[in-house]
């Protein structure tokens, strides 16, 4: 009990009273609530100009989430202004943006152009390029180190992995080409290794290996702090299938999938789990789950229990449960009055894991798209809105941001048509 004004009151009664009053934490406590401001950013690879280029599309979080549709962007070309940043690194005009990621801090930004090799890091805020590296003819993808001194990179075209070393304090990027390169085709050695092109290098939390997973199935991981890297291992063929180029870090555990899109592989869709803990001893990875006739490209953890693997060719999301011995809990089928086919490639979480967001593809898909079957094709392109449910595990989609190019083009009978090109891949959630 406690006295006011010569009453006694119980204590219980006190919280009342100040929530009634506002008096003191109401504010504090509203302001607590308020979930974290983020940005969405999503690349249209379809070109900017005659010479190739781009688009960036960047879009208030909370805006996009509440109403995609009228959700509007802070749209980026991503040739002429970073032309003039790659000048000196060669490789001519920066054509077709494909993937991206963030630095750990958020300030910084690493685009990697497919067609061209480039590389090129911009700063978050500004929008501005402060960097460019080639990688040769490719750049399929390039991912950072969690402690911002590196970013691997992959070029399928001439079978490379690279090593950038990133001072993003004095803005400088560099590849010491004795040292950083990694030839990758000696690794070839029949069925059990029998294509060494990298599609993704993913690193760790720890900022030691790197997972590389090549276009002909298997797995070889790098320890990227030494000079040169140094080969920790391989897993065969047999016991990861082609492609794969999702990676998400679950406590000590990385998941690691198959994908499609190859003449030799138009369609994979599988989940494995390694045990980081193992390295620098190898061991092979557990197979999760899959789908014989999908193609699994984007996967993203929810809330550090669920895990969540794409399919763009099933417009489908498989959810797992990596708390409860990784079983597969539930299945978001994404296609319906919104779009009959929407083709969900990579994905990523906002920051408190209500919505997810992924690039949703087009009717002319200019990667990762095999013709006999189709599996990157979709019917509307632009940005997907996901609201998570249960945590994690499950979802359903909600909006789609629309992103449109159209271009004339012949058809059969040498008629000029407007054809719809916008064709969104990499995407990524970054916090204020």
């Amino acid at each position: 009990m406690v006295a006011i004004d010569g009453r006694r009151i119980s204590i219980w009664i006190l919280p009342l009273l100040v929530l009634l009053l506002g008096i003191g934490t109401a504010p504090a406590l509203a302001q607590q609530a308020a979930p974290p401001a983020y940005e969405v950013w999503a690349l249209d690879q379809s070109d900017s100009s005659k010479d190739g280029g781009g688009t960036l599309y960047i879009y208030d979080g909370a805006a996009l989430a509440a109403d995609a549709k009228a959700a509007k962007a802070e749209t980026v070309d991503l040739g002429d202004k970073f032309n003039e940043a790659c000048k000196d690194a060669g490789g001519g005009y920066p054509k077709r943006p494909h993937m991206l990621f963030f630095t750990k801090d958020g300030k910084y930004a690493l685009l990697s152009y497919v067609a061209s090799g480039h590389v090129v890091f911009l700063d978050a805020a500004s929008r501005a390029p402060v960097g460019c590296v080639s990688l040769g003819k490719n750049a399929h993808a390039a991912w950072p180190t969690a402690d911002m001194k590196m970013a691997l990179g992959a070029n399928i075209a001439e079978k490379k992995l690279v090593r950038i070393w990133t001072n993003y304090a004095e803005k400088k990027f560099t590849i010491n080409k004795d040292t950083d390169i990694v030839a990758l085709a000696p690794l070839e050695s029949g069925a059990t290794l029998p294509d060494m092109a990298p599609i993704c290098p993913i690193t760790e939390n720890k900022s030691k290996f790197v997972f590389v997973t090549p276009r002909g199935g298997g797995l070889a991981v790098y320890d990227v702090t030494t000079t040169p890297m140094l080969l920790t291992g391989t897993v065969p063929a047999a016991a990861v299938k082609p492609a794969g180029c999702g990676g998400v870090q679950i406590g000590s555990t990385m998941y690691l999938n198959s994908g499609g899109g190859w003449p030799k592989t138009p369609l994979n869709h599988d989940v494995y789990a390694f045990g980081i803990g193992s390295l620098p001893e190898m061991t092979v990875p557990t197979w999760v789950g899959g789908r014989g006739d999908g193609d699994s490209h984007g996967m993203v953890g929810i809330g550090g229990k669920y895990l969540w693997s794409g399919d763009r060719h099933l417009n489908l999301i498989d959810t797992y449960d990596t708390s409860n011995g990784n079983i597969k809990v539930g299945t978001i089928m994404l296609s319906g009055d919104l779009s009959k086919d929407p083709a969900p490639d990579l994905m990523d979480a906002a920051p408190d894991g209500s919505y997810v967001f992924t690039a949703l593809r087009g009717p002319s898909p200019l990667t990762g798209n095999n013709k006999d079957v189709n599996n990157a094709v979709g019917g509307t392109p632009g940005v997907g809105v996901i609201k998570v449910d249960g945590g994690g595990r499950s979802g359903s989609l909600v909006g789609i941001a629309p992103i449109s190019r159209m271009a004339e083009e012949k058809d059969k009978d040498g008629n000029m048509v407007k054809k719809e090109k916008a064709d969104p891949h990499g995407i990524q959630v970054r916090k204020k």
